[in-house]
C-alpha cells in the first residue's frame, strides 16, 4: 500500500486578493467561492474580511482627541526639560557619589525650585526618607553629627596647613599631636566628603649613575641598611636637578639616615665635587655641638663623590667614604626618596621663574617645612628636628639617673 504525501499550498498576495474580490465583488457566497477555487471557507473568510478592512478609510480623531494628546506632549516635554534643569545642578554631587544626607541637602535647597517627589527619584531616594531628614534637622543636629562636623573642620584646618599635601595617615597622626584623638580610617572618610586629598610621590624610576674615574677604592660599608639604630652612623647624599627659566639647577643633599634630618645641602649652576663639598661642610657645622665620629657618608658611584677632591674633603673631616655598586641605582634608594618628595609635595607643583627664587624656596622648604614640620612615618610621625630633640632628651635623662644610681 503506498503513502501518498499532500503538500501544503502556498498563496501569493495576490492570489489572496483575487479570491477575496470574488466574494465581494460578485455578492457570492464564501461557501460557494470556496467549492470553486477548491480553498477551505475558513481560510477564504479570513482572505475576505482583511479585504473589507483594508478598504474601509481610517477613522478620524476628533479636534477634542488631537487637543489632549498635544496637552499630554507638552506635560510630557516640560518634565522632561525640568529633570534636565535639576540634574545638570545635582552632576557634580551625583559624580562624587553623595551619601544620603547630602543628596537631602541638595533637595532641600532646592525643594522652592522643584518637586521634591521629582528629586527624590532623580536622586535615587524615597520622599518619606527626605521628609524624616528633614524632621530631624528642625530638631538641631545630633551629637555624632556635631562630633563629625568638629573632625570635618580639624581635618581641613590640618591638610591645609600641610600645603595640601598630607594624606589621611599624617593628618591623623598631626590631630594626635594637636590632642586630637581620631582613628586614621575616620579622616579618610571625612577627607573623601569633603574632597581633599594627599600628594603620593611618583613612583622611583632607576637611573644608571655613570661612575668616575679609579682614582682608589671606595668599598659599599652600607649595603642598604643605611640606618643603623643611631644618629650620625651613616649619612647619605645624592645629586638632583631642578628645572627654572633660566636652566638647571643643581641640588645636593646630605642626610641622616637615622633621624631623616638633611644636615647639609648645596646649589649651584655646575654639577662638581665642590657642590658636593659645600653639603657636606654645611652638615659638619649643623653637627659642630654633636661632632661626628666615625660617620659613613654614603653615595653613588657619581664621578663627583669618587673625586680625588671629595676623598680628600672626607679626610680632612674624618668621615668614611661608602658608594654602592655601579648601576645599581637601589643603593642609594634613600637618598633618592628624599628627592621624591622634594619635587612632588612641593618643587614640581608650580614653575620657577629664576634660579634666585628657586634656591630661596627650596632652603626655606627643607628648613622650615622638611625638617621642622612634615611628619615621617618612619620615625614615628614626628619632623626629624623634633625627633633627634627627643632622642637627645632621653639620653640625657638615662645620664642622669646612671649618675645617681652612682
Amino acid at each position: 500500500m503506498e503513502t501518498m504525501t499532500r503538500s501544503r499550498r502556498r498563496f501569493t498576495p495576490e492570489y489572496k486578493k483575487e479570491a477575496a474580490l470574488l466574494v465581494l465583488d460578485t455578492g457570492r457566497t464564501v461557501q460557494a467561492v470556496a467549492d470553486e477555487i477548491g480553498v477551505g471557507p475558513q481560510t477564504l473568510g479570513r482572505w475576505v474580511r482583511a479585504e473589507r478592512e483594508s478598504r474601509e478609510p481610517a477613522k478620524r480623531r476628533t479636534v477634542e482627541e488631537l487637543e489632549a494628546e498635544n496637552a499630554q506632549l507638552r506635560k510630557e516635554l516640560r518634565e522632561s526639560k525640568r529633570d534636565a534643569e535639576f540634574l545638570g545642578k545635582a552632576g557634580v554631587l551625583l559624580r562624587a557619589e553623595a551619601t544620603r544626607s547630602e543628596r537631602f541637602e541638595l533637595i532641600n535647597a532646592e525643594k522652592e525650585n522643584y518637586p521634591v517627589t521629582v528629586m527624590s527619584r532623580l536622586l535615587e531616594v524615597s520622599a518619606s526618607g527626605y521628609y524624616a531628614w528633614a524632621g530631624r534637622k528642625q530638631q538641631g543636629p545630633s551629637p555624632a553629627q556635631q562630633r563629625r562636623n568638629r573632625i570635618d573642620a580639624k581635618v581641613r584646618a590640618v591638610h591645609g596647613e600641610s600645603d595640601d599635601v598630607y594624606g589621611a595617615p599624617r593628618v591623623a597622626a598631626q590631630m594626635s599631636r594637636e590632642g586630637v584623638k581620631v582613628d586614621k580610617k575616620t579622616v579618610a572618610a571625612s577627607m573623601r566628603r569633603q574632597g581633599l586629598e594627599g600628594i603620593s610621590p611618583r613612583m622611583f624610576t632607576p637611573v644608571t649613575t655613570i661612575p668616575g674615574a679609579s682614582t682608589h677604592r671606595i668599598p659599599d660599608q652600607v649595603q642598604r641598611c643605611w640606618d643603623q639604630g643611631e644618629l650620625d652612623k651613616v649619612w647619605i647624599s645624592d645629586v638632583t636637578y631642578l628645572r627654572t627659566g633660566e636652566g638647571w639647577l643643581y641640588l645636593c643633599l646630605v642626610t641622616d639616615a637615622h633621624s631623616r634630618r638633611v644636615l647639609g645641602y648645596s646649589m649651584s649652576t655646575v654639577q662638581n665635587s665642590q657642590l658636593i663639598e659645600s653639603a657636606l661642610r654645611r652638615a659638619c657645622l649643623v653637627r659642630q655641638n654633636h661632632k661626628p665620629e666615625g660617620v659613613v657618608f654614603h653615595a653613588d658611584r657619581g664621578t663627583q663623590y669618587t673625586s680625588e677632591d671629595t676623598h680628600r674633603v672626607c679626610g680632612t673631616l674624618g668621615i668614611s667614604q661608602s658608594v654602592g655598586r655601579t648601576g645599581v641605582c637601589f643603593d642609594n634608594a634613600m637618598a633618592e626618596s628624599v628627592f621624591s618628595k622634594l619635587k612632588t609635595e612641593f618643587y614640581d607643583r608650580r614653575p620657577w621663574a629664576t634660579r634666585a627664587e628657586a634656591r630661596t624656596a627650596v632652603a626655606r622648604w627643607i628648613e622650615h617645612i622638611y625638617n621642622r614640620r612634615r611628619l615621617h612615618s618612619s620615625i614615628g610621625m614626628l619632623p626629624p628636628v623634633e625627633y633627634e630633640e627627643s632622642l637627645r632628651h632621653k639620653a640625657t635623662g638615662q645620664s642622669e639617673e646612671l649618675q645617681a644610681a652612682a
